[in-house]
């Protein structure tokens, strides 16, 4: 059988007290990878009584099961899962009073994107500094290079009140390496046939790299380490990783 797959991943918090189907499986996207990798540990010992040399004995058995995906759907999810951290739903409530200090000709991010629909509102005091002293972006105020409002200095403290965008925050490396379990339902492109992977226990890696300039669609490129899962039990049983294909 010939095979080249495409399918869907979808990846659950692992959870020791729950079974494998019951657990809340999550599809991650569009992925371009999904291999794995085993690694055998051989011991030999040489035969020390033939001249010409040879093995008198040898015994092998599988040092680590690895595996890597690569995922091309960059979703807050999926960002906050490859960057062990978490995830959560920002509001548009208006903002009032945000400390910052102008300086001329420097940037001032804001702590949230700004809605530029809504004219923001700079002032010092009871100051309202000169719209013509600053343009707006999404991500902030750039002050001009020379600030022409009366009273107003370089090194002064100001407040910033503007609207902000519905977004999602992502906070990363907040906790551990997670403990996953994977559920892979892929389709062989050669004859159109089905087949399923279920890996019980993984250990996700971090991703290796997130592009964030460039001239390719970015991705997020994932290792894990396939861990036994003592939870699976029965004869012949596999306590790591179970696949099924189409007949």
């Amino acid at each position: 059988m010939s095979f080249i797959g495409t399918g869907k991943i979808k990846l659950a918090a692992y959870a020791s007290g729950v079974s494998f189907a019951l657990r809340k499986f999550i599809d991650t996207g569009n992925a371009s990878t999904l291999e794995y990798t085993f690694s055998e540990e051989k011991k030999e010992l040489k035969d020390y009584q033939d001249p010409a040399g040879g093995v008198a004995a040898s015994v092998s058995k599988v040092d680590k099961v690895e595996g890597k995906m690569t995922l091309r759907k960059i979703s807050a999810a999926n960002l906050a899962m490859a960057l062990w951290g978490t995830s959560s739903v920002l509001n548009t409530t208006a903002i009032t009073g945000e400390a910052h200090v102008i300086n001329a000709d420097s940037f001032i991010p804001t702590n949230r994107l700004i809605n530029t629909s809504v004219a923001p509102v700079v002032k010092k005091g009871a100051t309202v500094v000169a719209a013509g002293d600053y343009t707006v972006s999404k991500g902030g105020i750039t002050i001009a290079a020379t600030i022409g409002t009366a009273g107003v200095v370089n090194g002064d403290s100001i407040t910033i009140d503007y609207t902000p965008l519905a977004s999602l925050d992502v906070q990363a490396l907040v906790s551990s390496a997670p403990d996953m379990s994977l559920f892979f339902e892929g389709v062989n492109a050669v004859d159109g046939k089905y087949c399923t992977d279920r890996l019980f226990k993984i250990k996700l890696g971090t991703a290796s790299n997130i592009s964030r300039i460039g001239d390719d669609f970015a991705s997020l490129d994932i290792s894990f380490t396939v861990q036994k899962d003592t939870t699976v039990t029965g004869a012949g049983i596999s306590q790591f990783l179970k696949l099924e294909i189409e007949t």
